[in-house]
């Protein structure tokens, strides 16, 4: 065949190669719907889930009640692993992040394939540094509900959160149903559920234990959702208290000989940190209201200070054990992303 014949032969193949492929998009695309809100994204997913080397079949479509998503949601535990771990069982999604996913679970499910999981990446906003990502798969076999998850509550930097390209292509290649662990954290099952077997990080729920199918209790949040709200009273309590405490003359004396309860006029915040340490110390208040001021003051009260100001009065008050070394890691990154 000559050269012109190989030429046009490679035009047909090129021609036929762009048709089968708008074809396979079209096909591909039809139930490959994306839902967001926000950079909370929801979206229909083709990865493999398989049992006993088969592949599972979903029981898809299928319609779900904001009720019960939203309670599934809200039982849904992990705790820490490692030296620097919290003690304590924390939740993996707040309530402002389960009020955006809802809406967008119920409509993923009611047009998902039988070979479609639902994919859920979404954003637990934090008060000092950064946000957290939850990444995660959802499909429904056997009647419950399977939630696989590849990422809990991971630090996303500025740029990582304001990338396009991570944002929506970070996580195409995960697949969490392949992932048996993490070494950072674990999945506690709570009422109505169970580890997948030999997985940490991935649930069975039994959607029809009475749990999820209360009416929705409200949850009074985290620091961090209390702060972002504005629905705290604490700061109407402990504004009283110092008010009290001024007109009543009962402001306690700092101790000269414990150098972390000396009050230095310079700095405000600590001065205002020392007197919630020791309402804290008389059982006053509690650890969560100190806490809750604490990283208050930390994001909003050094808005009027350089970022060298800034680093030089974390750096006091984690040497004076006003905040902790998390709390003091958090705020420096921060600023050094700021600067």
């Amino acid at each position: 065949m000559n050269s012109v014949g190989n030429q046009g032969l490679k035009r047909t193949l090129l021609l036929v190669g762009i048709v089968c492929w708008v074809f396979f998009c079209k096909c591909y695309d039809a139930h490959a719907d994306t839902y967001t809100d926000g950079r909370i994204v929801v979206k229909h997913g083709t990865s493999s889930v398989k049992k006993n080397g088969r592949r599972i079949q979903f029981n898809h479509p299928c319609e779900l009640t904001g009720n019960i998503i939203t309670n599934v949601l809200s039982y849904i535990y992990f705790e820490e692993k490692g030296l620097l771990k919290k003690k304590a069982t924390l939740r993996v999604f707040q309530d402002d992040e389960i009020r955006r996913l809802v809406p967008l679970i119920i409509q993923a499910f009611s047009v998902a394939t039988p070979t479609q999981v639902v994919t859920v990446s979404s954003f637990s906003e934090r008060v000092l540094l950064t946000d957290q990502q939850n990444y995660c798969i959802l499909f429904i076999s056997d009647r419950s509900l399977n939630i696989a998850f590849s990422r809990v509550h991971m630090f996303q930097t500025y740029n990582d959160a304001m990338s396009e390209k991570k944002k929506y292509t970070a996580t195409a290649m995960e697949n969490p149903a392949q992932i048996s662990h993490s070494r950072f954290w674990k999945l506690l099952p709570s009422a109505g559920q169970r580890l997948e077997p030999g997985h940490e990080n991935w649930l069975v729920i039994d959607l029809s234990n009475e749990i999820y199918q209360q009416p929705v209790v409200q949850r009074v949040g985290t620091v961090d959702e209390k702060i972002k709200m504005g629905t705290s009273e604490l700061d109407t309590r402990l504004r009283k208290l110092e008010e009290q405490m001024r007109a009543d003359g009962e402001t306690k004396a700092p101790e000269p000989a414990t150098p972390a309860r000396e009050i230095r006029s310079e700095s405000k915040i600590k001065n205002k940190l020392v007197i919630l340490r020791e309402m804290v110390n008389d059982e006053i208040i509690s650890e969560d209201d100190y806490d809750y001021k604490k990283a208050k003051m930390l994001r909003e009260a050094m808005v009027d200070m350089s970022i060298k100001e800034q680093l030089q009065e974390i750096k006091d008050l984690k040497s004076e054990g006003l905040i902790t070394e998390d709390d003091y890691n958090e705020k420096k990154k921060e600023l050094l992303d700021k600067f």
